[in-house]
């Protein structure tokens, strides 16, 4: 792929895309901040279908000559706060043969657009904090909440 983006669709995920999206679904947890193989398949199974059936899970894509070459995953949930949901960008991934040519932030916009037609409060996500690339791309989309992510594993 070419820096060009011209030809760049963003767009649902839908049934007939589960071969790519599998693909980077396994390209995301290898290279992504899991380091390590996909959730076993009845949980890829279970994803795949919630993102097509679920309204407060979505998954959009980015195509390109007719091939995925970016996936991007949200939560919608309430919060104590407002009457309004929020917006968990729970996932972001961009094939390596995509990358740095404004795929990752096309995808966000996309959030941004459908969040905004979802009637949301704000969109928020988390990132590790070594990842410089990212994180130079969220500093020209977003702004950082100061915030700490705490977590224990039940």
């Amino acid at each position: 792929m070419t820096g060009d983006t011209s030809d760049l669709a963003i767009r649902p995920l839908e049934t007939g895309d589960r071969p790519g999206w599998e693909q980077l679904w396994v390209g995301y947890h290898a290279h992504g901040p899991f380091g390590g193989p996909p959730p076993p398949p009845a949980v890829t199974d279970a994803t795949f279908a919630r993102f097509l059936g679920d309204e407060a899970m979505w998954a959009l894509v980015a195509v390109q000559n007719g091939a995925l070459v970016g996936i991007i995953h949200a939560v919608f949930h309430p919060v104590t706060s407002s009457d309004k949901p929020v917006c968990f960008l729970n996932d972001l991934f961009v094939a390596e043969t995509a990358r740095r040519c404004g795929v990752g932030r096309r995808l966000i916009e996309a959030l941004y657009d459908l969040a905004r037609a979802e009637g949301a409060l704000r969109v928020y996500w988390h990132m590790q904090m070594d990842n410089r690339a990212a994180g130079d791309l969220y500093d020209r989309v977003a702004s950082r909440s100061g915030h700490t992510v705490f977590r224990r594993a039940l």
